[in-house]
């Protein structure tokens, strides 16, 4: 349809350049052809260069209008006249037409705006729909999740050791999380090096996982406080798809991700932002941009906050 617009408009550019040279050659014809009418009528010669051209003309309109007119009593040719008020009236008529012209010109240009934004918003649309139908490839969840804890009866001014008891505590919460989230289904847990790495073979339920994480991690909290201990979570969440080398792929990414040590958080990735945001109606999701750190060479970190 736009080549068919566009066909169109150059037509129409063309009849308007055309009218234009037109309305130049009736004034040009007009202006002399008067100027020697004029002049011959008094008796000059001044113009009588423009008698061929006078004569041609006068010969022409003969054809249609063979009629004197008569000033004081004398009969004079009047098909110069005639010519001219014909000519003149035209030039008004297509001064009128090019005015029309232009406005279908600019309705064309409308219609062809509307066309490419249309073909735009399709090829948008088209993109969105590859772009999701990649994204959505990331089917699976992996989350690891550390625990650091903290004596509060230690500080500066009544001393003691601050790493006493301190992996011990460690322990005890990572057994009271596990316990705790255990029973989520469709995961697999990998308890390793103080860390506890949790497998989800379905993305749709990952707000489930996290609501469970969330929920144990703040029941323990404040158990471990009551004993005036504080723990500290650090949570690493990644999205990745059916066969991929997750210990050469996705481990060392939730690795990375722990290192940040962004206390008390759930961060992620880019990848796991546009897994998540095409989630229908997702749970938590990534909500501040924690900056673009010095990750494979340079990734954006999101944190993903709980709704409400």
């Amino acid at each position: 349809m736009i080549h068919f617009y566009k066909l169109l408009s150059k037509f129409f550019q063309l009849s308007l350049n055309l009218l234009f040279v037109v309305q130049i050659i009736l004034m040009m014809l007009v202006f002399f052809t008067a100027t020697y009418w004029f002049f011959n009528l008094i008796g000059s010669n001044i113009f009588a260069f423009a008698m061929p051209l006078a004569d041609s003309i006068s010969e022409f309109v003969k054809i249609f209008y063979n009629h004197d007119i008569e000033v004081g009593g004398v009969y004079i040719d009047g098909s110069l006249l005639m010519f001219d008020i014909v000519a003149l009236l035209a030039v008004f008529l297509i001064s009128k037409s090019k005015y029309y012209v232009h406005r279908i010109i600019e309705n064309i240009g409308f219609a062809i705006v509307e066309c490419n934004r249309k073909i735009e918003k399709n090829f948008n649309e088209e993109l969105k729909r590859e772009a999701d139908a990649l994204v959505k490839k990331y089917n699976r969840v992996a989350v690891m999740i550390e625990f650091d804890a903290k004596d509060m009866q230690i500080d500066t001014v009544w001393g003691g050791d601050e790493n006493n008891g301190v992996k011990e505590k460690i322990d005890d919460a990572l057994k009271m999380f596990y316990a705790s989230v255990k029973s989520v289904p469709d995961c697999t847990f990998i308890n390793s090096r103080g860390r506890l790495l949790i497998k989800l073979k379905d993305f749709n339920k990952i707000d489930n996982l996290l609501f469970f994480i969330d929920e144990s991690i703040n029941r323990i909290r404040a158990n471990m406080k009551k004993s005036r201990w504080d723990l500290y979570s650090y949570v690493a969440v990644e999205a990745y798809y059916d066969n991929v080398d997750f210990d050469t792929k996705v481990l060392p990414s939730l690795e990375n991700l722990l290192r940040l040590r962004h206390k008390n958080e759930v961060v992620c990735y880019g990848n796991f932002n546009l897994r998540y945001n095409i989630k229908p109606k997702p749970m938590f999701y990534a909500v501040l941009l924690k900056g673009l750190y010095d990750i494979n060479g340079g990734s954006e970190i999101f944190s993903l906050v709980k709704k409400g």
